[in-house]
């Protein structure tokens, strides 16, 4: 019961996120030296570098979450 409310909100969000920046799909990923650079200031406390790396890796989540999902079920494997 948790799970499908969780799946529920992320896809909420995921769908507030995707119309706020009008282009219609998730930021790009980082390049490997942005997310080596976010890293670095978020472990000295910088909490937008932080923010910066959730952003860029929520392709990555609806991915996950997209593939544990089949047809509004989820699957407990």
């Amino acid at each position: 019961m948790w799970t499908a409310w969780l799946i529920l909100m992320l896809n909420g969000l995921f769908f507030t996120l995707r119309l706020a920046n009008n282009t219609g799909s998730f930021p790009r990923a980082l390049t490997r030296e942005e997310e080596q650079d976010c890293l670095k200031r978020m472990a000295e406390g910088d909490s937008d570098a932080r923010d910066k790396l959730i952003e860029h890796n929520l392709r990555l989540v609806a991915h996950i979450v997209k593939k544990r999902c089949y047809k509004g079920r989820i699957r407990l494997s």
